[in-house]
């Protein structure tokens, strides 16, 4: 998966984690919880790893931490960033200094008042994350300085536009912010000691996390008293235990929409989130070394297809580098390549000196979810009418995480999860591929020079289309689309495409 490390999966460990949820569908699911008129109840197929917001580069972790931690800003649905533990910023005509003023009165749930020692705190603790979360997302971050108890100055080693970005995801992956009390005296792995809603009650590791209204949190309180997260691996049982009303609400594949609808109690949503499905393609093999033989294979792949044959129809939407919850960036049929040509594939591969095409090999990780086996067969056939025969390699995760790393790969699939600063769904993954070539590499900086939000947002742009134009590092392909179901009677279901479970907050029966 990109890097899931984040995010998705272009790293191998949150690849293995989300591969591992789905094999983990056998396994025997943990006692039902009933709903209750006090709060609700729902179910997660992957239980946490660990607790401690910085523990872990797993993607579902973070689906826990979202519900008791914060950030000091954060980023809205559709896409615009705004203050949450602090009430705004400003950055240093340089670009090297960003300095933060907190909200006053914000306490965590152990009594203690934020301040900014907490904050500094927070951050030079992330530099021990044992899955180098500060490098991935804070690689220019130098020190955190407090200047008194409610401002925070952040030192860069060099300008870096997309630093708020990454200070305000919503999903809190690297920003959350910790108290210094509780960091230093508790077991974090199992105990959450956040800013946010709702306050840790009990927890059963891989079983249930029970959480209460934080009486004294500073924002909007929660809609509901309780909240209960089951930890249910197995879909089938998800929705059986929805069906019977001891979940009030699941988080689920497309697959499963038939089997949900009909019901006059039951409601489904399908909502688009910006997990995306890319080939990564090594340039450092022969021919995708030129070229015209990549942009041929961009050509070759018509992405409504995909999403068709794959997903069903409703279970993917075709994308390109940047998803469409950004509303600036530009629409797939905007960007070179995106669009099926399998008349012009064949005449590049001809002027590639291929005019009786190649043959390669596309490594996967074999039935990673219910549409990747179908997608690459689809990959196949699309491929093979413009004269590019591929083999399917299905892999476990661990040889082809090992074989990304190392670039031992023609084609691979891959795919990837939310990022709230767009740059790194453009940024090449170095060691997988070729040194980024020169004008990228300009691109690249100039990007993350920008003086401003929308100037980072052009310089994206421009990044977006040399990628696609070259085809260089990535195909994205399709961003996934997820079924939030849920009993009737609630109301506040609206989950961004992010996939937040911050949203919960706002849940509660009709």
């Amino acid at each position: 998966m990109k890097k899931q490390h984040g995010h998705a999966f272009r790293s191998a460990a949150a690849l293995a984690a989300c591969a591992t949820a789905a094999v983990a569908a056998g396994c025997s699911p943990p006692p039902s919880g009933g709903s209750s008129s006090k709060g609700i109840t729902v179910a997660e197929t992957a239980a946490p790893s660990t607790l401690d917001p910085q523990g872990s580069a797993l993607y579902a972790d973070r689906f826990a931490w979202q519900l008791s931690y914060q950030c000091l800003m954060t980023t809205t649905p559709d896409g615009k960033i705004e203050p949450e533990l602090a009430t705004g910023y400003k950055r240093s005509p340089d670009g090297l200094t960003y300095t933060f003023d907190l909200r006053k009165n914000v306490k965590f749930q152990n009594g203690e008042t934020l301040t900014s020692a907490d904050v500094t705190y927070t951050f030079e603790r992330l530099k021990s994350s044992p899955d180098g979360i500060a490098k991935e997302l804070f690689p220019t971050f130098e020190k955190a300085v407090a200047s008194g108890d409610s401002t925070v100055v952040f030192h860069l080693s060099r300008p870096d536009a997309g630093f708020v970005n990454n200070m305000a995801n919503p999903l809190v992956w690297g920003c959350a912010v910790m108290n210094k009390k509780a960091a230093t005296s508790e077991k974090m792995a199992t105990r959450m000691v956040g800013t946010g809603p709702w306050q840790q009650d009990s927890y059963r590791p891989n079983s249930e996390l029970k959480l209460k209204r934080f009486a004294d949190y500073w924002g909007e309180k929660t809609a509901s008293e309780q909240l209960t997260v089951l930890y249910v691996p197995g879909t089938s049982t998800q929705v059986n235990d929805l069906r019977a009303g001891k979940v009030d609400l699941i988080f689920t594949a497309t697959s499963s929409a038939k089997t949900l609808s009909g019901s006059d109690k039951l409601e489904v949503k399908n909502v688009p989130t910006d997990s995306t499905i890319f080939l990564q393609v090594n340039n450092l093999t022969k021919p995708f070394d030129n070229v015209k033989v990549r942009q041929a294979l961009a050509l070759a792949l018509d992405r409504t297809g995909l999403a068709e044959h794959a997903y069903s129809g409703d279970g993917a939407r075709p994308s390109v580098y940047i998803p469409d919850s950004n509303s600036w960036a530009p629409k797939p049929a905007e960007v070179p390549n995106s669009t099926q040509n399998a008349a012009k594939a064949k005449q590049l591969l001809k002027e590639a000196g291929f005019p009786n095409g190649i043959s390669t090999e596309l490594m996967y990780i074999s039935a990673y979810d219910p549409g990747t086996n179908d997608l690459v067969a689809t990959l196949q056939d699309q491929l093979a009418k413009a004269g590019i025969k591929i083999k399917l390699d299905p892999l476990e995760v661990g040889a082809w995480a090992d074989r990304l790393g190392e670039a031992k790969y023609a084609l691979s699939w891959n795919a990837q999860s939310y990022y709230s600063n767009p740059y790194q769904y453009v940024a090449p993954a170095e060691g997988r591929q070729g040194p980024v070539p020169p004008p990228l590499k300009k691109l690249l900086d100039d990007a993350l020079s920008a003086a401003d939000p929308a100037a980072y947002e052009k310089a994206l742009v421009a990044v977006q289309q040399w990628e696609a134009e070259n085809v260089y590092p990535t195909i994205t392909l399709l961003a996934t689309n997820l079924l939030v179901a849920h009993q009737k009677e609630l109301t506040g279901v609206d989950m961004p495409a992010s996939q937040s479970r911050a949203f919960l907050a706002r849940v509660s029966r009709g």
